[in-house]
């Protein structure tokens, strides 16, 4: 570990909960390079995206009381 890591680690220790959050939210959008998206829209999407394919034709849904009994 290079002295600047060192230091900056001491420095992390100092911070409150929501404060490492923040720099680690920070420091993720900067290796990935693109913005962190929420998780609720991320879901919201994803549902979208599942419904547009049922309707589609492009996926198949089988009902809730078939579902079940398989697992059960």
């Amino acid at each position: 570990m290079t002295n600047l890591v060192a230091e900056i680690t001491e420095q992390i220790q100092l911070l409150s909960a929501s404060e490492k959050n923040e720099l680690l939210r920070m420091l993720l959008k900067d290796l990935d390079g693109a913005e962190d998206q929420d998780a609720d829209e991320a879901w919201r999407n994803e549902v979208v995206r599942r419904v547009k394919a049922i309707h589609n034709g492009e996926a198949a849904i089988k009902a809730l009381q078939e579902e079940w009994s398989v697992r059960f």
